[in-house]
């Protein structure tokens, strides 16, 4: 994975861009004329590392398959190493540029010092606050629990997520929690307005704080 990565670095063209072609009767997007949904979107593509990147193939064919109006712009960042923060900062641009995007998680190394999490730098550059996972039961497919349907909504820039820590005794972290009133309010609002466009019971909505959380 390393030296996958330490390879896409060395190349001189950071940006790939990939649209998609379908065989048969379904024209490429590439060639497909503008609708007046805007035609082909560029989105920014960032594979991570692990199982992001060994799924990224995979994932763009699907897109293919269903001859969706995207085309990548692909960021090979990788969080194996502190020395890609330029194609960072090239991706991070993307995704401001392109204001959608798609991206597995980056690795941290907890044993280099001064190597910030670049998961909890882009949430945070970005203000990408919330975090939304849904869990449901798929029909056809049993699994330990039946009919399950919630969806877990957590706040993605504060608390734990400030990164203000540091070593102050050998094997000893102190980490500051950092969480403000005006954010506290803005996720439970989002929380709410979530459960009230998606026709869930507002009366159930449990609120829950995690206490020890590690940075990603």
């Amino acid at each position: 994975m390393l030296r996958h990565a330490l390879s896409a670095a060395a190349r001189p063209l950071l940006v790939q861009s990939y649209a998609t072609n379908i065989p048969g009767s379904f024209p490429s997007v590439a060639h497909r004329p503008t609708t007046k949904y805007g035609g082909v979107y560029t989105v920014t593509l960032i594979p991570g590392d692990g199982i992001g990147a060994e799924i990224t193939d995979s994932v763009k064919e699907i897109f293919d398959h269903v001859n969706a109006p995207i085309e990548w712009e692909q960021y090979d960042v990788s969080g194996m190493s502190s020395s890609g923060e330029a194609l960072f900062k090239q991706a991070m641009e993307s995704l401001k540029r392109n204001r959608v995007g798609l991206k597995g998680i980056l690795f941290t190394p907890i044993s280099q010092s001064g190597h910030i999490s670049w998961n909890v730098a882009m949430r945070q550059q970005l203000d990408i606050y919330a975090s939304v996972v849904l869990c449901k039961s798929l029909p056809g497919f049993p699994t330990r629990h039946s009919n399950v349907d919630f969806a877990i909504i957590r706040e993605n820039t504060e608390g734990e997520y400030s990164g203000l820590e540091h070593q102050s005794y050998p094997g000893v972290v102190e980490s500051l929690k950092v969480s403000t009133r005006a954010k506290a309010e803005r996720i439970s609002r989002f929380a709410f307005d979530f459960a009230l466009k998606n026709n869930r019971k507002v009366g159930q909505c449990p609120l829950m704080l995690k206490l020890n959380l590690p940075l990603p």
